[in-house]
């Protein structure tokens, strides 16, 4: 469903990209506070993947659809630790035609087989705002297991919401494609 490549400048400099960051609906629970109170600038978005690009301990992927090769979203495992073997990541399905339809538990296993398998991570963490109960039992799915609750961690339309932190071993990664 699908494709996982890396987040180069045709990504960067799609004018969907920054819409996406642009759009209420895709940015309020991904803990981007700046990016809420002030529409994000085409500068600051190139600055920072410019330097996740540069990064040696940050993977920035862009997640592309299969079937229309559409450019859907992001995916990121980032402040790798190289010596503890550990990556967090998050996902941003920013086009919100593909929301709903299972690809961003598609693309989080995908990332997982390949950080496991390939870069030899050995466990991989994750958090989502409490009020993103699709995005926490996503992670679930795919056997991530919740580690810690940060109660009122993060601020949310006027208040606070607990932030759930989640890890997998590779041991606990699921493929969902069994769960069908």
């Amino acid at each position: 469903m699908i494709r996982l490549i890396p987040f180069d400048l045709r990504h960067r400099d799609d004018p969907a990209y920054l819409k996406w960051l642009h759009d209420y609906d895709v940015i309020k629970t991904l803990h981007l506070p700046h990016y809420v109170s002030t529409p994000v600038s085409y500068a600051e978005v190139a600055s920072y993947c410019d330097q996740l690009a540069a990064s040696d301990t940050d993977l920035m992927l862009a997640m592309h659809h299969r079937a229309d090769d559409a450019f859907i979203g992001t995916l990121k495992a980032g402040h790798i630790d190289w010596y503890s073997r550990i990556a967090d990541i998050g996902v941003m399905i920013g086009d919100k035609n593909y929301w709903g339809r299972g690809l961003a538990k598609d693309a989080i296993y995908t990332l997982g087989k390949f950080l496991f398998a390939e870069i030899r991570i050995r466990k991989i963490v994750c958090g989502s705002m409490a009020i993103n109960a699709t995005m926490i039992a996503t992670f679930k799915q795919l056997g991530f297991q919740q580690e810690a609750c940060f109660r009122d961690q993060d601020r949310f339309e006027g208040g606070f919401c607990d932030h759930i932190h989640l890890g997998c071993f590779a041991s606990e990664l699921r493929d969902p494609s069994l769960s069908r």
